[in-house]
């Protein structure tokens, strides 16, 4: 197998990035990645996630940047890198400079010149901080007139800007110390854990200026950030952690899998046979009032053939009165027998995002519309909550007394779309579970759509396209959905719902730029259309793993960087473990049963089969694992465990 084949199994792509490299100051280390200084560490202790100069267009999408120029070179006890690029066909040309030294001070300098009249909603350097150390500690903030004052580092998630008018930082970071000064302009800080990114994010132009904005033609922008650590860092301890088995039952079912739906969304024929083999026909249809009669008939027929059920999440127009508008809905579901279980209403106005501070749409309310959905499908379960991420369900928050449930979607490439950075999105959703769990009290919790691209965009007017099928920000098309990677991050993403009564989630669609089954158009797919006998992705073969899953249990022994998930389905217990990271991780494993891995060479096998692991899975014969990046293991014992009574 080649390297590019073995790439487009594991993203989906065959864009080639640049490698990470690693660069030391004394006990200083980080890594360049792409043009960010990544992983800003003193010994084992991450300081600082990544400093990063973004060109963003004016839809919030990350420019590409077309690389002029690239040097890293040797200075006394530690580095300089240099970096020169344009963006927008060179409308832009950007240069910026990294400088450590063995001291434990970084000073990051970059320019931004126009060549001609540029609109962007921010270009200039963002500063990432990690959550570990970080999340609820005390911070230090000085302003431009150089005041200072002690605040707190948000615990539950903020739904604006928790620190704002910022020239300098002071950390306590696991007994180190860190301070940052900034100049240029006046940052503030956002809680990116809003849209799942693993940091707080120190920026400048605040969003109280108006945006998109324009660099004048001729015009440089110019700003400095300097940072000093200091401290002893302590020495990393190495253990080998123990044999990873299933414990103990927990009180708590495997969420139900839901499959993301609209117009353009559905299965054929032939399609719908493999989702009811594989007991995924669940339906949770996006509709509205004006395409309502025949989005619910073309569902009717699938669920006809699957015998599953049906979800509603409807968006109305905001200048009309609900009733009528929901009844309409209500008309179409009576005519086709269908009997929505759950049912969300919305006004159209609320896929935008709005700052907490700001103007909020007139017209009709989240709350109307809610309370008028309970009066037109009676039967069902009503919710108050949005259908974009949690940012927007964070800022709007629901009147519990007209729902029964609340909910929210999610996508990984909102600020950036690399493998590292989304990966570390995982980090963040038992964060954002529970500050939802938090906001919602003792209603019920089901997730929308939650994946790694974006299905609208509440931050601009469009989403990115994505014809090169590249990592790009903002696009609904994400190569890695249909690639070895979506499957591993669809794992964790599940694995990390466990302790929060998660009812649903919806971690996929059945066909188009979310689907589990192989089917061509909307973008050019490199080997699978070459290749027409594939007729599934990788995370059909996840969802279809744990469609019936029934309790969850505990497992004990994960190392750092796998996630996992074990449960019962009623004939056997089920453990299913992912690697989304970007490194092999070996382990041991103390259970027995029937395995199959998923990776690059399984890939073509399972790909081209619908009942892969059935076909593929054999008696674990060894207790030691190496499980590649993008891997998924698959096992299954004979026996049930059941909870005492």
């Amino acid at each position: 197998m080649d390297a590019i084949t073995r790439q487009i199994f594991q993203t989906g792509t065959t864009e080639i990035r640049p490698a990470p490299k690693l660069v030391k100051a004394g006990e200083l280390t980080a890594v360049i990645d792409a043009g960010a200084l990544r992983r800003i560490a003193l010994g084992p202790v991450e300081m600082v996630r990544q400093i990063d100069f973004p060109v963003r267009d004016e839809n919030w999408a990350t420019l590409s940047p077309n690389v002029v120029s690239e040097t890293l070179e040797e200075i006394s006890g530690g580095f300089r890198y240099e970096r020169c690029f344009t963006v927008a066909d060179g409308a832009l040309s950007c240069r910026v400079i990294y400088q450590a030294n063995e001291d434990g001070s970084v000073t990051a300098t970059g320019e931004a010149e126009a060549s001609r009249d540029f609109v962007t909603s921010r270009t200039g350097f963002t500063v990432l901080h990690p959550l570990s150390g970080v999340t609820g500690m005390p911070v230090t903030v000085t302003n431009p007139a150089g005041e200072r004052r002690h605040e707190t580092m948000p615990d539950a998630i903020s739904p604006g800007q928790p620190i704002m008018d910022i020239a300098g930082l002071a950390f306590e970071t696991h007994g180190m110390a860190l301070e940052i000064e900034f100049e240029g302009d006046v940052f503030e800080m956002e809680d990116q854990r809003n849209w799942s990114d693993a940091s707080f994010k120190t920026y400048s132009r605040p969003l109280a200026l108006p945006f998109p904005y324009q660099i004048e033609a001729g015009t440089t922008v110019r700003q400095e950030i300097r940072m000093r650590m200091s401290g002893r860092p302590a020495a990393a301890q190495v253990c080998q952690p123990p044999a990873i088995r299933i414990g103990s039952p927990r009180q708590e079912k495997l969420p139900e899998m839901l499959l993301a739906a609209q117009g353009d969304w559905l299965p054929a024929a032939d399609e719908i046979a493999r989702l009811a083999t594989a007991d995924l026909d669940r339906i949770l249809l996006r509709t509205e009032p004006g395409s309502a009669a025949s989005d619910i008939a073309a569902v009717s027929e699938v669920l006809a053939a699957t015998g599953g059920s049906l979800d509603l999440e409807i968006v109305l127009d905001g200048g009309q009165p609900a009733g009528p508008q929901l009844d309409r809905v209500a008309s179409a579901c009576r005519e086709t027998g269908m009997k929505p279980r759950h049912v969300t209403a919305l006004p159209s106005a609320y896929l935008q995002s709005y700052q907490p501070t700001g103007r909020w749409p007139d017209g009709l309310s989240p709350s109307q519309a809610c309370a008028a959905a309970r009066q037109a499908f009676p039967d069902a379960r009503t919710d108050c909550g949005m259908l974009t991420n949690f940012t927007e369900f964070n800022r709007c928050r629901p009147d519990g007394d007209a729902a029964d449930y609340i909910t929210h979607g999610n996508s990984a490439i909102v600020h950036a779309a690399d493998d590292w950075s989304v990966s570390q999105t995982i980090e963040t959703l038992p964060d954002i579970f529970r500050t939802a769990q938090g906001i919602g009290g003792d209603l019920g919790y089901r997730l929308g759509l939650t994946a790694i691209g974006m299905r609208s965009n509440p931050y601009g007017n469009a989403v990115s396209p994505n014809p090169d099928q590249i990592r790009l920000t903002m696009a609904t098309w994400d190569p890695r959905a249909r690639a070895l990677f979506g499957a591993a991050w669809a794992v964790a993403a599940l694995a990390q719902t466990e302790g929060f009564g998660i009812e649903a989630i919806a971690l996929a669609a059945s066909v188009g730029p979310f689907g589990i089954l192989s089917r061509s158009g909307g973008v050019a797919r490199p080997w699978y259309d070459d290749h027409p006998q594939a007729v599934v992705y990788p995370i059909f073969h996840v969802l279809k793993f744990v469609a019936q899953g029934g309790l969850r249990y505990r497992v004990s022994g994960l190392p750092a960087g796998l996630h996992a998930i074990a449960f019962a389905t009623g004939t056997a217990t089920r453990l299913v473990i992912a690697n989304p990271g970007q490194a092999p991780v070996r382990f041991g494993l103390a259970e027995t049963g029937r395995m199959a891995i998923l990776d690059t060479d399984s890939f073509a096998a399972a790909v081209t089969d619908p009942d892969w692991f059935d076909h593929a899975c054999a008696p674990l014969s060894s207790p030691s694992i190496d499980l590649a990046p993008s891997a998924v293991l698959f096992l299954q014992t004979d026996t049930v465990e059941t909870p005492a009574k």
